[in-house]
């Protein structure tokens, strides 16, 4: 092995355990085995010869040539291990561009006078020798400083390649209503950090984005309900030109209804004639027309006058409790926002509607401790099963997906062609890509014990999903105080309170005179006040 790459075998798996990289991007672990295995190999050669071969000086026999399978698993194990170095590398470097960036930023910032062109003019250097914008390089250099300064935690483990870019940037965006929220001290939004980044080392950005809502939710001093409130109030419905004859209708509203809408047109969309030509998507967005155009009309071209749209909720029973002053503050603690399919938070008010109108309950039992589902309590046995399966999933169970499971295939893990039964503890959720996935490739899945999928690539790759929490997680960490106990007026002066500052927010943004330029900086850095303003959206607290 030393002599077919020149190198010192040991010495070269010793650098690479303290921290250097493989082009390969094998591991110190990976290449000591694949030096003990070609040690192992040769060793075997050696004593296939005798020792009259030996004596003589004959040649070792040589390595027997790989099959076409064997060819084809080396280059598959060689394609992710060069993906992980790159992207380890990509992570590496970009983390030095950021501690770069961040120390200049710093030292303009810790010269005396005003540090707005003092950016300006520094930007201008970089941009000259990299071909960009001064505004763009200005811009990437506040982003740089405030990852850094603001989220340590997370740049370290990015720049270390144990999350990646990608990851980072949800950590960012995630964590900004946190950072902005001056009832959130600093020791919350550490630990906030800490726990995602914890979360981001073995999942996907998607579902990091999911978690994260429920994780920042527990820190910020609006409740969720003010929030909702203030929000709804803002709805509205717009048109942009897409070009070429075609635009874009945007309705912003409560999540709850224009899901169950976007469900109404989906249902119709998985009903259309398989000789209709149209494609999901433009079969869809017929129907969102025909809707909108005629309302239900007579001929019913898409279907959709007899479908009812479904939703599913996750409630917490503390989330039904009557907002009683004299309500123990122990309780009121422990209240736990509903949710939306597991990626969005609904308010109190719209989920007690929502109660209320609902003639069948399935009650889950969750774990105090992880939020995962341990049972379900109805009075049907397909339907029971149907619950417990899309609560304890979420979403899709394959490896990084985020589909929601309420629109994924029911798949056996053992296929019942092969003799699997119709049990939970043999049932996932799937989506249909990864569904095809599954059956369709070199994957094999077994289901170990609390729903955890187990999935081994044809490489050796064996990667893990557990079921995500859904209840509420009891542990020791300090949780944000309760929330304050309001009278209706006060409920509805704060609340006229937050819309307002998002009217305001708003009405700069739709005005051509007061709307930020491109490439603006954000408020929280101490230079913003001297430049233009920041060109992203309000924060939702």
């Amino acid at each position: 092995m030393d002599d077919d790459w020149g190198i010192d075998a040991e010495a070269y798996i010793e650098a690479i355990r303290a921290g250097a990289l493989d082009p390969h991007g094998l591991s110190a672990d990976e290449l000591q085995a694949s030096l003990d295995a070609y040690d192992a190999e040769l060793t075997e050669r050696l004593l296939s010869m005798s020792a009259e071969e030996v004596e003589r000086g004959a040649q070792i026999p040589p390595v027997p040539p790989e099959s076409e399978a064997q060819r084809r698993l080396r280059l598959d194990a060689e394609f992710a291990a060069r993906s992980r170095a790159l992207e380890t590398r990509a992570a590496r470097v970009a983390g030095e561009q950021r501690e770069l960036m961040a120390a200049h930023v710093q030292r303009v910032i810790d010269l005396p006078g005003d540090p707005g062109p003092k950016m300006r003019e520094l930007a201008s250097f970089a941009s000259a020798e990299l071909g960009l914008s001064g505004v763009a390089v200005e811009r990437r250099m506040t982003e740089a400083w405030t990852v850094v300064t603001e989220l340590p935690a997370a740049h370290e483990a990015a720049a270390a390649g144990r999350i990646t870019t990608s990851h980072l940037r949800v950590i960012e965006a995630e964590t900004r209503a946190a950072r902005l929220d001056p009832g959130v001290d600093a020791e919350q939004r550490d630990r906030v950090v800490v726990a995602l980044v914890e979360i981001a080392a073995s999942t996907s950005p998607g579902r990091l984005r999911k978690r994260a809502k429920f994780i920042v939710n527990e820190v910020l001093s609006e409740p969720l309900q003010v929030r909702h409130d203030a929000a709804r109030d803002l709805r509205r419905v717009e048109l942009f030109d897409a070009g070429d004859g075609i635009s874009d209708l945007v309705v912003r509203g409560p999540s709850l209804e224009l899901t169950a809408a976007f469900d109404r047109l989906t249902q119709a969309a998985r009903g259309k004639p398989k000789e209709d030509p149209r494609s999901f998507d433009q079969f869809r967005a017929d129907a969102a027309q025909e809707l909108l155009l005629a309302g239900v009309v007579p001929e019913d071209l898409h279907g959709i006058s007899a479908i009812r749209a479904t939703v599913g909720i996750l409630i917490p029973a503390t989330t039904l409790l009557h907002d009683d002053v004299e309500q123990d503050a122990a309780i009121r603690a422990l209240d736990a926002p509903a949710s939306l399919d597991g990626r969005v938070l609904v308010d109190r008010d719209t989920a007690r509607r929502i109660a209320a109108q609902t003639a069948t309950w399935e009650r889950l039992f969750t774990d105090p401790v992880t939020g995962t589902v341990v049972a379900v309590d109805s009075r049907r046995q397909t339907g029971r099963q149907k619950a417990w399966l899309q609560a304890r999933d979420g979403w899709c169970r394959a490896i990084g997906c985020a589909n929601p499971a309420r629109t994924a295939d029911v798949d056996h893990t053992v296929a019942w062609a092969d003799g699997g039964q119709t049990r939970l503890d043999n049932l996932e959720h799937l989506c249909r890509h990864c569904h095809l996935l599954k059956h369709d490739s070199r994957w094999q899945v077994q289901q170990l014990a609390g729903g955890v999928l187990e999935w081994t690539s044809a490489i050796g790759q064996v990667l893990r999903t557990n079921p995500e929490p859904i209840g509420p997680v009891f542990t020791d960490l300090p949780r944000r105080s309760s929330e304050p106990t309001l009278t209706p007026a006060q409920k509805r002066k704060r609340r006229s309170e937050v819309a307002d500052q998002m009217r305001a927010e708003t009405a700069r943004w739709n005005d051509p005179a007061t709307r930020p330029e491109p490439g603006a900086l954000p408020a929280s850095v101490p230079w913003a006040e001297h430049t233009a303003e920041w060109t992203g959206p309000p924060p939702p607290f």
